[in-house]
Order: C-alpha cells, then sequence, then structure tokens
C-alpha cells in the first residue's frame, strides 16, 4: 500500500474522531451502558444490582482502571491483574519509591557536563514509559496542569525545571499544605510567575510588590475566583448572583507576604552554583514590614518572611474553597471531566478529612486535611467508577494526547526507551505533532481550562465541561494521527538515525497479522477495553486486505509489520481510544 492511500485511511479515522469530539455522527463509540465483550456492565457480574467493591473481575475491568490510574494497559496487566482487587494495586503503588528526575542531571552538571534544554522533558517522558511508579508518574502529570511553572518560560535551564518535577513527585501522595509550600520555595515557580526577587514597596520610586503569584496561588492553585459549595457547585447571593472570593486589595495584601524572596546565595542577587536546584531563601530586609490583610486575614506588621508565607497558606490551604475547587479539577485529570456535584462532594470530604475508606473497608490516608493519598483513592475508587460499573457518555473523560501515546508506548512493552532520541517528543506541542508537552504548557491556565464547554458540540449543547475539547481541531486531529502513525509503523524523526528508541514489540500481533479479523479483535482488547465500534472493525479488515504477504523471507515480515502497523494505528485514531469511560 502506498503511503499516500494510507494516509488517507487515517485520515478518514481522524476525521471521524473530530466529529465525534464535536458531536457529529460518525464512528462514535459503542454506548458505555453496552457491556464490552467479555466484560461487565454492571452490577458484579452483570445482573444489574450494584456494584459494592473493586475487584477486576475481568481484562476489560482492568482496561478501564489502569486508563484511569495510570497510562492504560498491557497484556500482561490484564493477565496479571485480572480477579485481583485494584484498592490493593493502590496500596501497592502509594507503597513505592517516588522516580525522582533532578539527581541524574545534577551529577552530570556537577561533573561539568553541558545540559541540553530538553532534557528534564526527555526525563519525565522515560519514566512514564517505564517507570515503576506509575500511578506517581500520572499524578506528577496532573500536578504539572493544576500547579503550572511551564518550561516556555524558563529558557535553557532544565535543572530548575527537573528540581520542580521532583517537588511534585516527592509530594504527588503527601499533603497539600506542603506541597504548596514548596512550590512557594522552588526557583521554578518564582521565575515562572515572577516573585523571584520580588521587593517590598518603595514609595519614593514608585516600586510595588509583584502581584502575580498572590493572584495565581488563589485563583488557580486553592480558592478559584467564585464561592463554593462543597460539591464544587457555585455559592449564589440573594439575587442569584455568584459571589467573588477576591478583590484587588486581595491581591494586593497578599503580595506583600511573597516579598523577599530569591535565590539561595551569598546575597540578594547572587547566586551559587547549585542554586537552581535548591529552595529559595528569604531575605527580610527585602521583605514587607507592613501589615498584610487578605480575605479576612491579618498578618501582624513586623512578621518575617517565612513566617508571614506560613500563615498565608495556611489561610488558603484552610479556605472552604480548597477542598473542592482542587478535587474537582484531580477528578478530571483522571476520571471525568464532568464530574458530578455529588463525586465532587465525596473526593472534596476525603481532601478536608484526609481518610478515604475503600470498598473493602480499609482505609487510606493519615486522617490530616490536604491528604493527597486519600483524595487520590476517593477519585479513583469512588462508587461511580469502580470496576465493572456501568458508565454514561457524561461521565467519561477525553484521555489527553500525552496519555494516548503513553499507552501506545507501554502497551507493545517498547525498547530503547531515550526520548533524548525522539524529535517529535522533544518538541511535541505544535499542531504538527500532540498539541500538547509535559511541563510545556502555553500559559499558567494550562493547555485548557477546567470549566470549558466545547461550543457547536453535543458536551456544549448539555452544558458539559469538557477541558480536553480545547486543544481538538482539525489541524491537531491530523498532527495527531501523523504522530502516532510514525511510532505505530515504528519510523518517528530521531536525533540519531542509527539508534531505534521506542521500538515496538509486535511479536504476538504478528503471528496474527495474516487474520485481520483476529487482530482487530486483539487491537480492540489490547487498547480499547472492548469498545471497538463494528465500522472501524470493518474498515480495519478492509485495508489490512490491501497490503499482501508475500512470501520472501524478508518481504514477509515487513508486510506483516506494516499490517500490524496499520491496524494499530488505525485503532489509536479511534473515537474509542481517545474518549475514557
Amino acid at each position: 500500500m502506498s503511503r499516500q492511500k494510507l494516509l488517507s485511511h487515517i485520515f478518514l479515522g481522524t476525521s471521524l474522531l473530530f466529529l465525534s469530539a464535536c458531536g457529529g455522527g460518525g464512528d462514535a463509540p459503542a454506548s458505555v451502558g453496552t457491556p464490552p465483550p467479555g466484560g461487565s456492565g454492571g452490577g458484579s457480574g452483570g445482573d444489574g444490582t450494584t456494584k459494592s467493591d473493586s475487584t477486576m473481575e475481568v481484562a476489560s475491568d482492568v482496561a478501564d482502571f489502569l486508563s484511569m490510574a495510570g497510562f492504560g494497559s498491557s497484556a500482561a496487566d490484564q493477565e496479571t491483574l485480572t480477579g485481583t482487587d485494584a484498592a490493593d494495586w493502590l496500596r501497592a503503588q502509594f507503597n513505592k519509591p517516588a522516580t525522582l528526575y533532578l539527581p541524574p542531571l545534577q551529577s552530570r552538571f556537577e561533573s561539568g557536563d553541558e545540559l541540553e534544554s530538553w532534557e528534564h522533558r526527555a526525563a519525565f517522558w522515560d519514566a512514564m514509559v517505564q517507570s515503576d511508579d506509575e500511578l506517581r508518574q500520572r499524578m506528577v502529570f496532573a500536578l504539572s496542569q493544576l500547579l503550572v511553572a511551564s518550561d516556555e518560560a524558563m529558557g535553557d535551564q532544565p535543572l530548575i525545571m527537573a528540581y520542580y518535577m521532583d517537588v511534585l513527585s516527592k509530594n504527588a501522595f503527601g499533603n497539600y499544605r506542603d506541597l504548596l509550600e514548596d512550590i512557594t520555595y522552588s526557583p521554578a515557580m518564582a521565575k515562572y510567575l515572577t516573585y523571584l526577587r520580588n521587593r517590598k514597596a518603595d514609595p519614593e520610586k514608585g516600586r510595588m510588590p509583584d502581584e502575580n503569584y498572590a493572584r495565581e496561588i488563589m485563583q488557580l492553585f486553592t480558592i478559584g475566583l467564585v464561592e463554593l459549595n462543597k460539591d464544587g457547585t457555585p455559592k449564589t447571593d440573594s439575587a442569584g448572583n455568584t459571589i467573588e472570593t477576591y478583590s484587588n486589595d486581595d491581591i494586593m495584601g497578599l503580595a506583600r507576604v511573597f516579598t523577599g524572596l530569591t535565590y539561595k546565595g551569598v546575597g540578594f542577587w547572587e547566586r551559587d552554583a547549585d542554586a537552581q536546584y535548591k529552595p529559595l531563601v528569604a531575605h527580610a530586609d527585602r521583605h514587607s514590614e507592613l501589615e498584610k490583610t487578605f480575605l479576612g486575614k491579618t498578618i501582624s506588621a513586623g512578621t518575617g518572611p517565612e513566617a508571614s508565607i506560613d500563615e498565608a497558606l495556611d489561610h488558603l490551604f484552610n479556605h472552604s474553597n480548597t477542598a473542592p475547587f482542587v478535587s474537582r479539577q484531580l477528578i478530571q485529570r483522571f476520571t471525568m471531566s464532568h464530574p458530578t456535584p455529588e463525586y465532587v462532594e465525596r473526593v472534596a470530604t476525603a481532601f478536608e478529612t484526609g481518610v478515604f475508606t475503600a470498598p473493602d473497608n480499609t482505609s487510606f490516608g493519615r486522617g490530616e486535611r490536604g491528604d493527597l493519598a486519600a483524595t487520590l483513592a476517593a477519585i479513583l475508587l469512588d462508587e461511580s467508577v469502580l470496576p465493572g460499573t456501568a458508565r454514561t457518555p457524561e461521565t467519561g473523560k477525553i484521555r489527553e494526547p500525552v496519555i494516548r501515546w503513553v499507552h501506545w508506548a507501554k502497551a507493545f512493552n517498547v525498547s530503547n526507551v531515550d526520548a533524548s532520541n525522539e524529535w517529535g517528543l522533544l518538541y511535541s506541542d505544535t499542531s504538527k505533532r500532540l498539541s500538547q508537552r509535559p511541563f510545556g504548557s502555553p500559559s499558567v491556565f494550562n493547555f485548557y481550562r477546567p470549566g470549558y464547554v466545547a461550543p457547536g458540540s453535543e458536551t456544549g449543547q448539555s452544558n458539559l465541561t469538557a477541558p480536553e475539547f480545547q486543544i481538538v481541531h482539525e489541524g491537531a486531529a491530523i498532527g495527531y494521527a501523523n504522530f502516532m502513525s510514525d511510532f505505530a509503523l515504528d519510523r518517528s524523526p530521531s536525533v540519531n538515525s542509527e539508534i531505534n528508541t521506542f521500538k515496538p514489540d509486535y511479536s504476538y500481533e504478528l503471528t496474527i497479522a495474516d487474520d485481520a479479523e483476529a487482530l482487530a479483535d486483539h487491537l480492540d482488547g489490547l487498547l480499547l477495553g472492548g469498545r471497538m465500534s463494528a465500522p472501524t472493525r470493518e474498515r480495519i479488515v478492509q485495508v489490512l486486505a490491501e497490503i499482501p504477504i508475500r512470501e520472501d523471507a524478508d518481504r514477509n515480515y515487513d508486510d506483516k509489520f506494516a499490517r500490524v502497523g496499520v491496524a494499530v494505528t488505525m485503532t489509536v485514531t479511534d473515537p474509542a481510544f481517545t474518549i475514557q469511560y
């Protein structure tokens, strides 16, 4: 089959993906109310009874759970985890040591190596694909979109970003209050939100404290713009209007708190050689000694920088908005694009109490407000998303492009994992590629807004939030198809063409490449959890029929590999691979 003809088939599938995303017709996935082959559509055994435990009874349960809690399943995952309890998987993941990204880069830097600007990105791609702490990597990716510090503003400083990535990794299952403190003292956040070397006011010079971090830590990291009920819905006044959480006066008062912070070094303006990967230090002589009033809280005049920051973070952390505001966004990053108020309230309760009781009556969390392990367990083991529970399109989620690619890599046990050799991964944010790159958000508002409602779509007509649709458009869909086909067909553009990185293991798929029906069935279970639609299956069989398998040994292998690569490409560009439910 010619490349042009192959691409026409892929673009057909991609256009249908786009139509599905926008609420059009075409090759939409099967109704989530219909049990996938070999699975259970609801109840423990498919008899309509309420699902009351977190056992992954069939392979499709494993596929569904790992698409939420990790990056998707492999054949080995489905074989090993079928019949086990998802709660046990979570416990094991919570106990795994954290993957850290800084130490190898730091070691090289301190030995005199010159680091490339993208090395932190390569480290994170590699960790997502091959690290043992899969849940933590998924949480780091989620937190990177909530507490945005983008390398777009960092220039050639991979150590600053690697240190920030370690902050997220170390705190991923810890306490949100500790996480807020660690990001506040991180050079990456200070540089990104411009409070690095922020000084107290000088009336004579007309200088005022920088207000950027004060605004964003309220708007984006803790309380949001409007007052919330515990279930995440907005509170309203007597006239039915939403109530703003803060004013400009609150921003000005809080901005005084974040004065006096600078790099580790001998003075305010000098920095040590290792300052890029050490916490910031506070200089009392550059810190505002004035009273700091915000959100009903007053920090007394003369309070030093560290104490002021502690009091401010405590106040924001304990605000009634923080639990539902943070909980809803974490739900969106793991399980549902439009979570129900009841779901949000259950997770917010776990955040506030620091405890979540699993279906097997065991507990997660240390009983302290802000416990992220309890919060994450509440998200992934909620009654609405338990393995085998029937779901509806309204309770689904759009999987981010990054997660879809990592799923492909893990599903086919890629070898020679080294993102530093892959141009597409190092610069994956343009419309010709994934339209998304970890730690490469175009702004502090992330790649998409949590309240985004897609115009001109069925989700929009139902007023459902679908953040990920904000980066779904024709160009991005075609770019995604090109990106995935390059990897699926093992022809991704590399830095060193002599090294074949991220080579997929199609050893099993090659044994059934001559049986299009069997190959489609296999990819359905492996990648789609049994939700491949009839039109997609028919199209795969039709396309593979146009790729003959010749008898010559070398050509025989090439033809079978082409068949597998094409079938994989068509599967990962199918809407069912994009929609998680």
